[in-house]
């Protein structure tokens, strides 16, 4: 099975950007071995295509005394992710599906993952295949340092020093935060909201202060 791209969840912008994603912070490695075989996992962070070749080249140029140097990566926003497996050799759907399937399960995105086979002689049939690349594959995954990503906008906020205190109290109800604040004659704030309440946000905001205090988008 050759290397093959797509997406899986619509087209570009069908869905809202969702508050968060779930991605690698580190790298992970894994070795397993079934029947002889011997086979090898690294997961990898990967914010682009190129990363993720180069990932792959890398692990290619490392065990290049090897059978098969398979792959599975899930890269891009959430809401328009680009799936990508290759069996390298291998028996269609053996290989980069399952090693794909352990991306998945693991709502990962921005991710690649190479498995390295050596083979040991004792053919493993097609069920055993899938099974061994889809386990190397999740250790190395669970090998692997996870970090949860935030998405929202950033915004401006001045407003009088009595409302200081209303304006945390409702910042803290939408789950926002102040990420720069200076004081003059009026408080300053740079503020972040998740993309699900800033609107909500906004609302209350108008009604708290009667529409004295609006949001300004911050240019960063």
């Amino acid at each position: 099975m050759r290397a093959s791209d797509h997406r899986p969840d619509g087209p570009e912008g069908a869905n809202p950007p969702p508050d968060s994603y779930l991605t690698l912070a580190s790298p992970g490695r894994a070795e397993l071995k079934v029947q002889r075989s011997r086979f090898i996992g690294v997961a990898a962070p990967a914010p682009d295509t190129d990363t993720a070749r180069q990932v792959i080249a890398d692990q290619a140029r490392r065990f290049h005394d090897s059978r098969h140097v398979c792959h599975g990566w899930r890269l891009g926003p959430p809401t328009d992710v680009t799936e990508n497996r290759n069996d390298a050799g291998e028996p269609s759907g053996t290989a980069g599906e399952p090693i794909l399937a352990a991306i998945r399960k693991r709502e990962l995105v921005q991710v690649v993952v190479v498995v390295v086979r050596y083979f040991g002689g004792v053919k493993l049939g097609t069920g055993g295949l899938a099974r061994a690349y889809g386990e190397a594959a999740a250790l190395a995954l669970d090998d692997a340092t996870h970090r949860t990503v935030k998405q929202g906008r950033t915004f401006n906020l001045q407003f009088p020093y009595p409302l200081q205190k209303t304006l945390q109290h409702l910042l803290a109800r939408h789950t926002g935060e102040v990420r720069r604040e200076s004081y003059g004659a009026e408080v300053s704030w740079t503020i972040w909201l998740p993309h699900s309440s800033w609107r909500a946000f906004a609302a209350d905001l108008t009604e708290t202060t009667a529409g004295a205090v609006t949001l300004e988008p911050h240019d960063s």
